[in-house]
């Protein structure tokens, strides 16, 4: 018997096993209260008898404690145990990450793995009989009136119930029941978290619950920006960050597209520090494939075209106006025309291009430039003999020069998307228009939450309309892109020197589903924001989502080889399985061969027939740490994670309590209107969140 590596004096750990110490420590112990009871029958003297009692007592602890440790060991085999924690217990630090429970898991832990499944262990697996059995009457009984109570009581979850159900988790109980009794708190050092995190988890597997623990965590830190992208719109989620900003105080600030009336407002292509990132962030949403790479390309030409001279106008571009201009490049020629000779035509300029209107003959004008407005053909005539270069009025007069028809063509693939950011209510939050007072809606601005650590949530609405989700999420990134360059050279406060000299921003960033925020700086955000202070948290179901919306698995492996730590829950993906286990190195198994022999003697005369022999020889193989068939297996809300780089962690992640049910708003929507009627200003919103 014995605990084998538990104890460093064996070389193989055999656990699944009776308990042999048991025996030995019911007759110590026993022995232990005869001495005491009567040491006159084993004719010792009082004192003999205390000072004997003491070290059967001493021994029959000793072998209980052996005895004990087995008995747990396989039970946690069988089940995993319950792991709850409201949200008020989940511990914040100011130097480490809390991810749950777990512990780290190393050779020992594998050869375990492979001992549990052994078909020599199948007992010591399995739930009892007894179990069993009510297990099957439950379902067979459950419409038979009587009997049908006596079932309620036995599915009772409660530690009192001899016959207690498992948890509802499902995956192999096995692989964490190999290291539960080394378990502690999973940390990681906050100073590992500008490498990136990403959590790959299957559906209803615990991913936004982990969600929900990291954000909380962040929020309550209180000295960084929390920026969760939720493409979904969770409605739990969202609920969870409003309770935990009320309670520490933060400003929060909400972008919901699927509650536009009620939502922040925000201008997606309004911020920038390369003006063709507005025509980039636009023409990134059509199709790049085969003969649509040019209608593709002809389209962000003519964004650009528009998105430069709105700046010039000094005009902040949206996709409201960006939508005007495409469909009526004419509009915005004259503008800018009239614009330009403002500041650089000849006093009379008015006059001349009036009279110069007058005398165009729109019946006589070529093909090319019938359908078009008089006094945009007038403008185009009077700039060619009075302007000098100015390269927005030559953009701007070769889009015009293209046949009417042409033109529609070309822009046409562009303009159902535009439809879709500008119709009905979502216009008004992604083209806000700042000088219309009766809107007390905030304006989300990325750098003014960074500065003040604002909460910002953004519930994109996949499920109503992905195209649109896709588009802003997208934009979201590509903006946050350009302001970790302005970081990097200026930090966030420009105008303070001191400020640009210190540390950049703590800029938590939360995203849902990322594989449906991925744009075309996503991967320059992934690989250098690091620098910014930026802090990426991604979750994704599968890694083949972003391989696809990457359409790369170089391009992939791209962003894999730039984030630092891995968090693999149970996914059934045995590509995404493998991309994780081929990280991890190869261990050595130690297990025990019985040997056994007979063999015959030809010599009779010796009065020996045969000769038995019998062994058990202890055999080493390597195998690798972990399979993806245990990834596939893990139970809801566990996990395998990559700490520090190469530290394989097993942990388990708090499932919530009914304490944080009774905390949470009971409908998203009633919290939603309660939030509008709590500001009646722009100013008054952040400070209701700051109560």
């Amino acid at each position: 018997g014995g605990l084998g590596a538990v104890t460093d004096r064996y070389e193989v750990e055999v656990l699944l096993r009776p308990p042999v110490e048991l025996s030995s420590a019911i007759v110590a112990l026993s022995s232990a209260g005869i001495v005491l009871a009567a040491p006159h029958i084993l004719m010792m003297t009082p004192s003999v008898a205390v000072f004997s009692a003491a070290c059967l007592s001493g021994v029959g602890v000793w072998r209980g404690r052996q005895a004990w440790r087995v008995i747990q060991y396989q039970r946690h085999l069988k089940r995993s145990p319950r792991y709850v924690m409201s949200s008020s217990q989940v511990p914040v630090s100011q130097s480490v990450l809390f991810l749950g429970r777990g512990f780290r898991w190393n050779q020992t832990h594998t050869e375990r793995l492979y001992a549990a499944r052994d078909k020599r262990a199948e007992r010591y697996l399995q739930p009892s009989a007894i179990k069993q059995w009510v297990r099957r009457k439950e379902i067979e009984w459950e419409h038979t009136p009587l009997l049908r109570m006596i079932m309620r009581w036995t599915a009772l979850d409660s530690p009192l119930n001899p016959v207690r159900p498992p948890p509802a988790i499902g995956g192999d109980a096995v692989i964490h029941g190999v290291g539960i009794r080394g378990e502690t708190n999973a940390t990681m050092p906050l100073s590992d978290r500008v490498g990136h995190m990403v959590v790959i988890a299957r559906t209803r597997h615990g991913k936004t619950r982990l969600a929900e623990v990291l954000t909380t965590q962040d929020i309550r830190r209180g000295n960084n920006c929390v920026i969760v992208l939720d493409p979904k719109g969770d409605a739990d989620y969202l609920k969870r960050i409003y309770v935990e900003s009320q309670k520490a105080g933060r400003q929060l600030i909400i972008f919901h597209l699927g509650y536009p009336e009620l939502s922040a407002r925000y201008n997606a292509i309004g911020s920038f520090s390369r003006i063709t990132e507005v025509a980039t962030r636009i023409a990134s949403q059509l199709p790049g494939e085969g003969e649509a790479s040019a209608f593709k390309e002809f389209a962000w030409q003519f964004i650009n075209v528009i998105a430069v001279a709105l700046v010039a106008m000094g005009e902040t571009p949206n996709y409201l106006k960006i939508r005007r201009y495409i469909t009526d490049i004419d509009a915005l020629l004259i503008l800018y025309g009239r614009h330009w000779l403002a500041e650089h035509g000849p006093e009379d300029w008015q006059d001349e291009l009036g009279e110069l209107q007058d005398s165009i003959n729109i019946k006589s004008l070529p093909r090319i430039d019938q359908g078009k407005d008089p006094e945009a053909l007038a403008m185009v005539r009077y700039l060619n003999t009075h302007a000098t270069f100015d390269q927005v009025l030559e953009g701007l007069m070769s889009a015009f020069r293209y046949d009417r028809e042409y033109f529609l063509k070309i822009t046409v693939s562009i303009k159902p998307f535009l439809e879709k950011l500008t119709t009905g209510n979502i216009a008004s939050i992604l083209a806000p228009d700042k000088a219309n007072t009766d809107d007390l809606r905030p304006v989300l601005e990325w750098a003014q939450a960074i500065r003040s650590n604002a909460v910002v949530y953004v519930g994109l609405d996949a499920l109503t309309d992905p195209e649109v989700a896709s588009a802003v999420g997208a934009s979201m990134f590509s903006d946050l892109t350009s302001l970790a360059g302005h970081i990097y050279k200026h930090g966030i406060a420009p105008g303070n020197a001191d400020e640009r000299a210190s540390k950049p921003p703590d800029i938590v960033i939360h995203g849902d589903e990322f594989s449906d925020l991925i744009g075309p700086q996503f991967k320059t955000l992934i690989n250098k924001s690091g620098g910014a202070g930026y802090q990426l948290n991604l979750y994704t179901q599968t890694w083949s989502d972003p391989i696809a919306e990457l359409g790369s698995e170089a391009k992939a492996g791209q962003l894999a080889g730039n984030i630092g730590t891995m968090l693999i829950m149970g996914v059934k993906e045995v590509a995404t399985c493998e991309m994780f286990t081929r990280q991890l190195p190869e261990v050595s198994v130690s297990e025990i061969m019985a040997v056994s022999g007979v063999t015959d003697n030809v010599d009779t005369s010796a009065g020996i027939g045969f000769t038995s022999n019998n062994q058990d020889r202890v055999s080493i193989s390597r195998v690798p740490m972990i399979s993806p068939a245990d990834i596939v297996a893990l139970p809801k809300g566990q996990a395998f994670v990559l700490l520090r780089g190469s530290e394989l962690w097993k942990i388990r992640i708090p499932m919530p309590s009914k304490m944080d049910d009774q905390e949470l708003p009971d409908d998203l929507g009633d919290m939603l209107q309660h939030m509008r009627r709590s500001y009646t200003s722009v100013v008054d919103w952040p400070s209701y969140y700051g109560r």
